[in-house]
């Protein structure tokens, strides 16, 4: 039987004490053909296996990422898709749940304040016109579906934009170090509630602190014990990649199981 437990672990210098034999740092091969400093202990199996099998590459790089579509049942997600390509609803996702998409409701737009203030709403003496980006626009004097000519949009044919999570970090870092909105997600509400096998990591906190990057995870559930170790292999890699790009040293890394 397993035990069940709240983890709160802080490593100070994450990339400070990489595994070593007889005082000469190891690089474990990958099979993607790159060799890897790894943290944690040799003698984890599920550790030096996970990096020999491409897990650092699998979260920095999306190489298993194609298996999102071109497998059956396995990859039901990757980090790296819901990290650097994360959308509220994907293809794949249509196995699981479905919804229609309704239009909006037409006296809601024209009484909404937050538009009617930037001039969204336009409103004449015959008319009422919603003016959308692009030139798009909809007369609220006729319902909305009979101007696009269906009544309901199926969720899964829409396209959703893809964010690049953190590339968005980088960025707000680099105008604001002490934001605290430098955060990125993995959880689809309208989806992971209902799936077999949702995402244990939850979120990425990042921010400047005595100029140094500090990074912070969330994760709703895991195996302590065989998984701890790889996952964080892989995310420290990920706030080195950020660190390098502001030009800044590493901070903690601070790591939180549910």
């Amino acid at each position: 039987p397993s035990k069940d437990a709240t983890g709160l672990i802080e490593i100070e210098k994450p990339m400070s004490n990489p595994i070593s034999r007889k005082n000469k740092v190891m690089k474990i091969n990958s099979k993607h053909g790159n060799s890897f400093e790894v943290f944690g202990c040799m003698a984890d199996t599920y550790l030096i296996g996970s990096i020999q099998s491409g897990y650092i590459e699998e979260i920095l790089e999306g190489t298993n990422d194609h298996y999102l579509w071109d497998s059956e049942t396995s990859f039901p997600y990757s980090y790296h898709d819901r990290i650097y390509n994360y959308a509220p609803y994907s293809l794949e996702d249509s196995v699981h749940v479905n919804y229609d998409l309704d239009f909006v409701n037409n006296n809601f737009v024209k009484n909404h304040k937050k538009l009617l203030k930037a001039g969204k709403v336009q409103i004449s003496d015959d008319s009422t016109i919603w003016k959308l980006k692009d030139l798009v626009e909809f007369n609220l004097e006729t319902n909305i579906s009979s101007q696009v000519g269906v009544q309901k949009i199926p969720i899964e044919v829409i396209n959703f934009p893809k964010i690049d999570q953190i590339e968005y970090i980088i960025k707000k870092l680099k105008e604001k170090p002490y934001s605290r909105r430098a955060q990125a997600i993995t959880w689809r509400p309208l989806v992971d509630p209902f799936h077999i096998d949702p995402p244990c990591l939850q979120r990425i906190y990042m921010r400047v602190k005595d100029d140094k990057l500090i990074m912070q995870t969330t994760w709703r559930s895991r195996d302590l014990f065989r998984a701890w170790e790889a996952n964080v292999n892989g995310m420290i890699r990920i706030q080195k990649y950020v660190a390098d790009q502001l030009e800044l040293e590493m901070g903690h890394y601070l790591d939180f199981s549910n």
